[in-house]
């Protein structure tokens, strides 16, 4: 159910980049963590607390200033990019569930296998053979990838997913790093202050969650 969620999830992501601006969709997109916190508490009844939901909420206007997303945003396109957010809301809960009872490495294995017949099932109408840059490229992403996804589940295994998923938000400061490093794009004035507060709540949410559980340790000796 994990790996059809995610594949799913991926799928509406590639077809809100085809219908709608990419700022619109990266925006809804890491509303993500929101729904995480929210089918956590609902669900499974995960205290999420007033500073994890100050932490996500203020991450999550630090994206819409990063993004700057127009009225344009809300059209067919939202729709599908809407359904990943919450479809990769479930993901990051059930992979919290899931690592009470499984290793970080069965995780990978099983959502890595499942992943690829998922997406291997749409190749006889779809498959282009790549060429040798392509092909280089695509084996970078997947290791990259699996690596990614690794420590993202190990995430999981030592924090409630409502502590976890914020630290998505940081992924718009690597990617602005790594625009200027290889493409020279130049940061603009909201991309700055933007980050900045994406920074400040992974930051502070680091911070109380650190001071948290230095308050259990001396209860649980």
């Amino acid at each position: 159910m994990r790996s059809v969620s995610q594949g799913c999830s991926q799928t509406f992501l590639l077809i809100a980049f085809s219908l709608m601006p990419l700022a619109g969709a990266i925006a809804i997109n890491f509303s993500a963590p929101l729904f995480t916190a929210l089918i956590s508490a609902l669900l499974f009844k995960e205290t999420v607390g007033p500073a994890r939901w100050l932490a996500l909420l203020v991450g999550f206007s630090g994206v819409l200033i990063v993004t700057n997303p127009g009225a344009g945003t809300f059209e067919i396109g939202a729709l599908f990019a809407l359904a990943n957010a919450v479809l990769f809301g479930s993901v990051t809960v059930g992979v919290r569930r899931m690592t009470t009872t499984e290793s970080a490495e069965t995780l990978i294995v099983y959502q890595l296998a499942l992943l690829t017949a998922f997406f291997a099932l749409f190749l006889p109408w779809t498959w282009t053979w790549p060429t040798a840059t392509d092909a280089g490229w695509i084996l970078f992403n997947g290791v990259s990838n699996a690596v990614g996804q690794y420590w993202w589940t190990r995430a999981l295994h030592l924090a409630p997913a409502s502590a976890v998923a914020p630290f998505n938000y940081l992924a718009l400061v690597w990617a602005s790093i790594l625009g200027f490093a290889i493409w020279g794009d130049l940061p603009t004035l909201s991309l700055v202050i933007g980050s900045a507060v994406v920074v400040a709540s992974g930051l502070f949410l680091f911070w109380h969650e650190s001071n948290a559980r230095q308050i259990k340790l001396p209860a649980a000796e």
